[in-house]
């Protein structure tokens, strides 16, 4: 193998010492060695047969160990059976790919590593030629686009499903209005019944979003009762609300009227707020750092059965719930739901 070695080495680097190679020789060593990708010398059989600085640097070998080490062994270990099949296409006189990865300086570095065989007159793999080139930056700029994407199919959804849900209020508050302007013996008080109860809605969401001077983490200290108050506006008479005031996170207070409004939404729809009789009750106390919110219908349609399958609503709430270290919990009992919303109050 050791003549072997010597003969792969010249197909590429001068395998001799710096001071025995002559003038073009060095030229040529230090050509690679200006380059930032890293370049590799491999036997047919895995062997690192010789590599410029910058393979060095990446695989941690020292620039005079001689090598003649295995070069598989140099990769981690979450690459190195990509770089086996890569190494055995390559000894099949095909070219072959794959990505890479290690740590420089304690930074994670992503390589597209290009093996192409080097063949004789008689169609024999002599030595693999393996140029390892730096995509760090572009791997994480397709990971940042991939996470934009998803957002905004995220957001495009989210669009959809609120906007089916304003039909769904507007339809609701209209029958609203209808059932106390008939029950008033009113009738042509209906439209202004409406008008108030959309009013109410407007305020309730300038109440949660109009501060925007409010840093997201920032903590401010409010009454929750009456953040409760304002995303329930359009339900006054219908719901109930016990507990103290509390200070939590901006973003918090967002989930928390996103939580409420979803709720109310799917009251409306099958739940409590559905039939005239209905009624919610909405409660929140502190426990250690963790604030839990519980939500308790009664009267509404009796319940058989939980759903069988979760609405993009619920799976919205449960990542806002993620998002800020919180948990959701629905108990879906024959008087009516029960839901519970725990999450830190101290901070977003």
């Amino acid at each position: 193998m050791e003549v072997a070695a010597g003969h792969y080495k010249n197909l590429i680097f001068s395998g001799a010492t710096a001071d025995q190679q002559a003038p073009g020789s060095r030229f040529k060593r230090d050509m690679l060695d200006v380059t930032l990708d890293c370049i590799k010398v491999l036997s047919p059989e895995g062997v690192l047969i010789n590599m410029n600085r910058a393979g060095c640097q990446a695989l941690g070998v020292p620039e005079d160990s001689g090598f003649g080490m295995e070069w598989l062994p140099l990769l981690p270990d979450s690459v190195r059976a990509a770089g086996d099949v890569a190494l055995r296409e390559a000894a099949q006189g095909r070219v072959s790919r794959f990505t890479g990865y290690s740590l420089m300086d304690g930074a994670p570095r992503h390589w597209d590593n290009l093996l192409t065989p080097l063949i004789d007159e008689d169609g024999q793999v002599q030595s693999i030629l393996c140029v390892s080139r730096d995509v760090t930056a572009q791997i994480a700029l397709d990971r940042q686009l991939a996470a934009a994407i998803q957002r905004e199919r995220l957001l495009a959804q989210e669009m959809r499903h609120r906007i089916k849900n304003v039909f769904a209020i507007v339809s609701g508050l209209i029958t609203m209005a209808e059932k106390e302007a008939a029950a008033a013996e009113a009738p042509g008080s209906a439209i202004p019944l409406l008008r108030d109860k959309l009013r109410a809605l407007s305020r309730a969401s300038d109440a949660i979003f109009a501060s925007s001077e409010i840093a997201e983490d920032e903590m401010v200290s409010g009454d929750f009762g009456a953040l409760i108050k304002a995303v329930m506006a359009p339900y006054e008479g219908r719901y109930a609300a016990e507990g103290g005031t509390q200070a939590i996170g901006q973003k918090n207070m967002t989930t928390v009227a996103l939580f409420l409004h979803e709720l109310a939404t799917n009251s409306l729809k099958h739940g409590a707020l559905s039939t005239a009789g209905g009624h919610v009750a909405i409660a929140w106390h502190a426990s250690g750092d963790r604030l839990a919110l519980s939500w308790t219908e009664r009267g509404g349609p009796a319940i058989a059965a939980a759903p069988t399958s979760e609405g993009f609503g619920s799976a919205m709430l449960e990542r806002l719930a993620r998002s800020v270290g919180g948990t959701i919990a629905r108990d879906w009992r024959p008087a009516g739901l029960v839901a519970r919303l725990t999450f830190p109050f101290a901070g977003g």
